[in-house]
């Protein structure tokens, strides 16, 4: 550990941090002035002596006392607390550097008497307003000083006044546990328990010995008082503070100071300080604000001129000093804080570099996000704002892909911020780290003829044997460069189920047909092992580290050793109930790891257990946490849990399904962490003790990924340096040293990869700190602008508007604020949309296993609430752009929601279940309705837009229209032979269209594309108007916004009939066979006119009263997911890609790529100002984005 009294002037501390000047060293601590200088700006850092800190208590409360100061925010009169930063293990404090000098300095080098008489009076009167706003701000955030003197009171040359070290002294004194209690009768002029003695209030003398006495905020009014008392005497003819008002009365009795050139203290001050001095802190002024006051009512008659200091503000935290506050929150362990203020400055400015950089480095690095989506948020943010400083962009994404080990794109990005920034001591280091890092593993082979089954590999990667579904059993040597095999041992036979080796690549050891072979890898040559009687198949083989032993597990759970060159029959261990799913041995063969996990098949015993294999026991199990109960017992195992042992033998992990992913310690026979994963549907898990890293896999739709296994974050994602053809993973494994992963691959391919390592980490970004005085007086500009757009949209003048909001959104940390991006939308909604200012996430929602496939979604008008069923059956209502949720409707009767729609002016909602039943949720009251028919399950439903009508279809192919708010029938027909799948009404609530089956076991036995019609009914008639047949089961109904053309979307086109005749106007083509529900088939603009529909690898947008195109958006893919805007000026388009795209359909542009899925989207919502955006995936994730957009405005007319 760096001793503090190590920092001497002319150092730089982590070439970033000049030290200019050793300005305080006392026996609590030091304080430096230094140079950022990245900022060139100077800082005062305050260290406590590392004894104040050497215990784990004193540390904590050091440091929960010092995250008081930084909780203090901006005050004008105030000390800021830029941050708090550990270095050299020694938590300091970064405050703002006050270039005036304590006014301890003042008064013992009498400039704050210059000028004498009234300019004298009115600097002390000046100086003790200050203090007391000062220390009021502090008491309203809670915060009790403890130690106010002027040697804490900083003074700028303009004679502002500061009060500094808030936090400190209590810390100090709560931290140093070693020394033992005495009373104040020592050095008085240094601070001893948290306090100066000769500042301190008597209840605070009395503190210092009784740990029982309760201090309040009257603690601080002495002390101030005390400090007054020697601003007006010059010095301090007083040893202990509580003596302080019989030296007030002595000092009046004496006639005041000696020194002429300091005035005489008024008797109205004086009067105000014996209040101060009151013996009971009850009877003290309750209020610092409130003695500020006084004195300035009492300064114009004593100074014989107007205060004219206005009362101060707090000052709002901005982006930037949330940010900072953040890291201090985060370096001090108070992780929750620290994320909601991060919370708190991206809903500041959603594309705040450093905010967005720091919240996804540490969600990355705790386990809660991908590399990936880090580096996307970081390339978002820099698009929208272009980096910053000259190079700050480039060094936080370069060391971002450095700690990601994308080591390429990393030195792109480092070589280009060190151009812009030679200086910078954070792109020195990355670069440093850069270029140390040993070539990349990336290596295939293509020799198998079949699926590679089985793979294993030496301790360093280096030689790696694989095994095929052919038979073929092949090794070679790809950490050497070497692609071409070393050595075929078979070229055929019985499909390779599981292959080992031992540490050197010497001793191999396969399995065919359920029976082990043990290979001399050296000479190629093979020994068979003994079977024994009632053996089962082997199902998973090791060899111990130095090649003596091999040891086979069995479908019946027995585990068997022998000696390797013999091969001689060891022993037996036998306590599985379950088949071997993995094995290990250590280096000495003298444990055994075994793990029975069986799959689908659910043939395992869901356990983990580590063996002695010399007393043939077993010394350790590892069961799975109770997961539910049946029969009364916990549940411990579920077929889709899955787990892997490390080739050593010393870890193996574990991902429960529904429970944590577990890190177990063989040797130590104890779990290291257990974490949250969202592991889905893998197929292939492999782990390393070093690290640990742990390497997940599985079929096309399942990412090859790398995970640190104590945190659950994902280090790296392998896809991109896979194969096109190989992205289905059957088998895999990582080297003992944790340097390679080695995938055995559909397609008879082998590749090895190079996996991360903790080597390097990328630098926390700290923004520059603001004044209090800069960040009020930039939000009073603001707001002034605020109001001047209110006015001037209040007067029709909207084109000026949009121009003080231009002017606005130009102010540094204010281009995305809150009030600013609400304004826009009240004036864009009298304007045309013209430009995409931005688009940013607000959340993401992980639904797996708690919405239903597909999300059943609804979203009002406004996009302020919204709607999602839950599997179990609950509806959800919450505030969508907040993402926090408001009601719970409990699950009712028919289980999970197939479609929710919002009615009745958006206080009802309407919820179709899977089971065929309709219930009315009320979000007035709360209440649940439930309709009930004896016509049997509800198939379909379509609202009126303009009263309470609601039109259902039913499996009985029934058809009725009813009233929502009494359930009176209004009209029932017989619609369909079968069942009704489709049902729509006409904006004018005067026709209806149906689709329905042509008979009635259609649904079981009939052909889905064709065994349908639709039909077109007027609502006063028992007969249909026309029908059309040959009709597919899934397809879309939709009137056209004038209620004359239905359009049917279904099969390849889209077609447009007239209402009245039934005659086809024209056809639309598309993409893809029939639609499927949950799949969009047609999106329109709020007016009808548009229409936008997929065809291939296009979104097509059309006019819907002629079928002409307007414009093609041009896509990858065909897209799964798409929405148009109300006015019809973009479209939202989501696909396989997983990634959201934003176009503008007069031009064709795509204008934004969204990225925060994890699979396919399928599903995007917009709401009428095209403001707010729900898109969700195959895998439930559910993602709310907003969309901020500049807009034109017709000329205004001259005044």
């Amino acid at each position: 550990m760096t001793r503090v009294g190590d920092w001497e002037p002319g150092d730089v501390v982590l070439g970033l941090y000049e030290v200019l000047d050793v300005v305080h060293s006392g026996g609590m601590g030091v304080v430096h002035r230094v140079r950022h200088r990245g900022w060139r700006v100077d800082m005062a850092v305050k260290t406590p002596r590392s004894k104040t800190v050497r215990t784990p208590t004193g540390r904590a409360r050091f440091e929960a006392e010092a995250a008081t100061w930084v909780k203090l925010g901006l005050h004008p009169h105030t000390v800021a607390c830029a941050y708090v930063r550990t270095i050299d293990d020694i938590p300091r404090v970064f405050a703002e550097w006050v270039d005036g000098g304590s006014l301890a300095q003042a008064v013992s080098g009498r400039g704050l008497y210059a000028g004498g008489g009234r300019a004298a009076l009115g600097r002390i009167l000046d100086t003790a307003v200050q203090m007391a706003w000062g220390l009021a701000h502090a008491h309203e955030a809670g915060l009790v000083h403890m130690d106010v003197k002027p040697a804490n009171v900083m003074l700028e040359p303009d004679g502002t006044a500061k009060v500094t070290d808030f936090g400190v002294a209590k810390a100090r004194a709560a931290a140093d546990e070693s020394a033992p209690a005495r009373p104040p009768d020592g050095p008085v002029g240094v601070s001893f328990g948290g306090m100066t003695p000769a500042y301190c209030s008597p209840e605070q003398a009395s503190a210092a010995v009784d740990r029982s006495v309760r201090l309040t905020t009257a603690t601080d009014v002495w002390s101030w008082a005390v400090t007054v008392l020697e601003m007006f005497a010059g010095g301090r003819p007083w040893r202990h503070g509580p003596a302080a008002g019989d030296a007030l009365d002595a000092f009046g009795r004496d006639g005041g100071a000696r020194d002429p050139r300091i005035p005489p203290m008024p008797a109205d001050v004086a009067v105000l300080l014996r209040e101060c001095f009151a013996a009971d802190p009850a009877a003290r002024p309750a209020s610092l604000a409130d003695v500020a006051a006084r004195l300035c009512g009492l300064y114009p008659e004593l100074v014989g001129a107007a205060y004219e200091r206005p009362v101060p503000r707090p000052a709002r935290l901005l982006a930037d000093g949330l940010s900072n506050q953040a890291l201090s929150f985060l370096d001090l362990g108070l992780i929750e804080e620290a994320e909601q203020l991060w919370s708190r400055a991206l809903d500041t400015d959603p594309y705040h570099l450093p905010s967005v950089y720091n919240l996804g480095l540490h969600r990355w690095r705790s386990g809660r996000q991908t590399g990936e989506e880090l580096v996307t948020d970081v390339e978002a943010a820099l698009a929208a704002d272009g980096g910053g400083p000259a190079g700050h962009g480039a060094l936080l994404l370069g060391a971002a892909q450095l700690e990601r080990h994308e080591d390429e794109r990393a030195g792109e990005l480092l070589r280009e911020a060190s151009a812009a920034d030679p200086d910078s001591a954070d792109v020195a280091a990355a670069l440093t780290a850069w270029e140390h890092r040993p070539p990349r593993v990336h290596v295939g082979l293509d020799d198998h003829d079949a699926d590679v089954s089985a793979v294993a590999s030496s301790a360093d990667g280096g030689l790696v044997l694989s095994g095929d579904r052919g038979g073929r059993l092949l090794l070679w040597a790809p950490a050497r460069g070497r692609r071409r095999v070393r050595r075929t041992l078979t070229k055929r036979g019985q499909p390779v189920t599981a292959v080992a080796m031992d540490a050197a690549g010497t001793v191999g050891l396969a399995v065919r047909d359920g029976a082990a072979e043990v290979w001399d890898l050296g000479r190629g040559r093979r020994r068979e092992l003994e079977k024994i009687d009632g053996d089962t198949a082997v199902t998973a083989v090791a060899v111990s580290g130095d090649g003596r032993y091999v040891a086979t597990g069995s479908a019946s759970g027995v585990i068997r050793i022998w000696e390797s060159g013999t091969p001689r029959y060891v022993g037996t261990v036998d306590r599985h109930t379950g088949a071997i799913s993995a094995l290990a041995l250590s280096h000495d063969g003298g444990r055994a790891l075994s793990a029975s996990f069986g799959g689908l098949m659910g043939d395992g015993d869901g356990t983990v257990r580590t063996w002695d294999v010399a007393s043939r026991t077993c010394t350790a199990t590892l069961v799975g946490p109770p997961r539910g109960t049946l029969g009364g017992s916990p549940v411990r195992k579920y077929p889709m849990d899955i787990a892997a042992v490390s080739p050593d033998a010393r870890c193996a992990v574990v991902a429960w399904w529904r429970g944590p992913l577990t890190l177990w310690d063989a040797r130590r026979l104890t779990v290291v962490s257990e974490v949250d994963h969202t592991w889905r549907s893998v197929g292939s898990l492999a782990v390393s003790s070093v690290g640990p890293t742990v390497v997940t896999a599985g079929d096309a739709g399942v990412p090859v990924q790398a995970w640190d296994a104590t945190t659950g974050r994902c280090l790296r994602t392998l896809d991109q340096q896979l194969p096109s053809h190989g992205r289905w993973v059957r088998t895999a494994t990582v080297s003992a040293d944790g340097q390679v992963v080695v995938l055995g691959i559909g397609g008879g391919h082998v590749a090895v990869r190079s996996l991360p390592a903790a080597d390097y980490q990328a630098p926390w970004c700290y923004a520059r700190p603001r004044s209090a005085r800069e960040v009020t007086g930039a939000r009073d500009v603001f707001g002034e602008l605020m109001d001047r757009v209110d006015g001037l949209t209040a007067q029709g003048r909207l084109s000026a508007a949009a121009e003080a909001l231009r002017s606005a959104q130009e102010m540094p940390g204010f281009a995305r604020h809150p009030d600013l991006r609400a304004a826009w939308a009240r004036v864009g909604a009298h304007g045309r949309r013209s430009a995409l200012l931005g688009a940013w996430p607000l959340y993401a929602f992980d639904g797996n296993g708690v919405f239903t496939r597909p999300l059943a979604l609804a979203m009002t008008g406004d996009g302020l609430v919204s709607a999602t069923g839950r599997w179990t059956g609950e509806v959800e209502v919450w505030d969508f752009a907040a993402g926090e949720r408001l009601h719970v409707f409990d699950r009712g009767t028919g289980g999970g929601a197939q479609d929710i729609q919002f009615a009745l002016d958006e206080r009802l909602l309407v919820v179709l279940t899977a089971q065929g039943t309709v219930r009315l949720l009320s979000l007035t009251d709360g209440n649940m309705y439930l309709f009930t028919t004896e016509l049997g399950a509800i198939s379909a439903f379509a609202l009126t837009p303009t009263d309470d009508r609601v039109l259902m279809g039913y499996e009985s192919g029934d058809l009725r229209l009813l009233r929502l708010t009494t359930g009176e029938i209004l009209r029932e027909v017989r619609a369909h032979d079968g069942a009704v799948h489709t049902v729509a009404l006409s904006p004018d609530g005067r026709h209806a269209a149906t689709l329905g089956g042509i008979r009635p076991d259609v649904d079981l036995s009939g052909n889905p594309f064709v065994d349908h019609d639709v039909k077109l009914w007027s609502l006063d008639a028992d007969r249909p108007r026309w029908a059309l047949g040959s009709r597919a089961r899934y397809e879309r109904l939709d009137f056209s916004a004038d209620s004359r053309t239905l359009f049917v979307s279904g099969g390849r086109s889209v077609g447009a009939w007239d209402v009245g005749d039934g005659a086809l106007r024209f056809s639309v083509d598309r993409a893809g066979g029939t639609h499927v529900p949950g799949e969009p088939a047609i999106a329109f603009s709020a007016d009808g006119a548009l229409a936008a529909t997929p065809d291939h690898d296009v979104l097509r947008v059309w006019a819907t009263d002629t079928g002409q195109t307007r414009q093609t958006l041009r896509l990858p893919k065909t897209p799964q997911a798409f929405a148009l805007s109300a006015d019809g000026t973009f479209a939202i388009t989501g696909d396989w890609d997983r990634q959201v795209r934003v176009w503008d359909v007069s031009s064709g542009r795509c204008l934004r790529t969204l990225e925060s899925h994890r699979a396919p989207v399928y599903q995007a919502t917009l709401n009428r100002d095209g403001t707010l955006l729900a898109t969700a995936d195959m895998d439930s994730r559910l993602c709310a984005w907003e969309l901020a957009w500049d807009y034109t405005f017709p000329p205004e007319s001259p005044e």
